[in-house]
């Protein structure tokens, strides 16, 4: 499926490989989690990984080749989206992967009033250090890829990650998300923006975008953005008003596309649609976008 962004002077393809909700390829597995593969004119690049090996297997019934895969990015440190480190690395024998440092921390959450571990495979890591290269700063990891760690703190960051931590030692610590990173393509007509979770806030992490490139348009965010209404009516939770501005914040940033799904609810989504009319675009596992 193909939903068009741009003209014919498009140089970007991202196809998403797994995703939360199902697309219209009866063939395609999806799950919780997030992996887009990304086709610029310069190299193919995996964003996240997806919490298992079915975005490898909708790759291979998409035609995707991930052994051709030149680099890969994991955003942060949460199984949903580096759980499929092992069988990337088992299809693709040369590729780096890409995290910010500590990617490789004890996560936690506690939602739905029960701890559990959401962290990466500690195990897959220790096995494959060769082929991580863990970052800090701004990176350009292959031309026009740039990898910012130091994110501002202007706007509010998700409610939900009140319900996200770090383990030392038997306590939990609530997790300052210093595990996550943003990536930026930048390409002749703008910069696109991928957020991965955007537990940081995805409006913070469009503002830092925009610092290291204030003289580039931005084509579009792309990714989760944690807008989450609350399973558990005592859980913190996004509310309406959360969603309308974030969505204000966006427009005034000048994203020209806002693509989302994984970690941004349908509740969120649906305001977000309101806000934003066709700016707003909706990942579904299988569906392409070319800009």
């Amino acid at each position: 499926m193909y939903s068009m962004i741009g003209d014919d002077t498009s140089t970007m393809r991202i196809t998403t490989l797994i995703e939360n909700a199902h697309g219209s390829d009866a063939r395609l597995r999806n799950e919780h989690g997030l992996s887009l593969f990304i086709e610029t004119k310069d190299c193919k690049l995996l964003f996240d990984l997806g919490p298992s090996h079915r975005f490898a297997d909708n790759a291979a019934i998409l035609g995707i080749d991930l052994a051709a895969v030149d680099l890969a990015v994991i955003s942060h440190g949460h199984y949903d989206h580096g759980g499929g480190l092992a069988r990337f690395l088992e299809l693709n024998s040369d590729a780096n992967v890409f995290l910010r440092r500590g990617a490789d921390g004890p996560q936690y959450s506690t939602a739905l009033a029960r701890e559990r571990y959401i962290g990466l495979d500690p195990e897959v890591l220790r096995a494959n250090m060769d082929r991580l290269r863990w970052v800090d700063g701004e990176t350009e990891v292959a031309p026009r890829i740039h990898l910012l760690t130091t994110i501002p703190q202007i706007d509010a960051r998700p409610s939900g990650n009140s319900r996200l931590f770090l383990k030392e030692g038997d306590r939990l610590i609530p997790d300052p998300f210093d595990h996550e990173l943003v990536c930026v393509i930048k390409e002749e007509d703008g910069i696109v923006v991928l957020t991965g979770c955007g537990h940081c806030g995805a409006t913070n992490m469009v503002r830092v975008a925009k610092e290291h490139f204030p003289h580039d348009s931005i084509k579009a965010v792309v990714g989760g953005f944690h807008l989450i209404f609350s399973p558990a009516a005592n859980d913190p939770a996004t509310t309406p008003e959360d969603v309308r501005i974030f969505a204000g914040t966006l427009a005034r940033l000048g994203c020209a596309k806002v693509i989302t799904g994984h970690c941004t609810d349908e509740k969120a989504i649906s305001i977000l649609q309101e806000q934003l009319g066709n700016r707003l675009a909706r990942l579904r596992t299988g569906m392409t976008f070319e800009m």
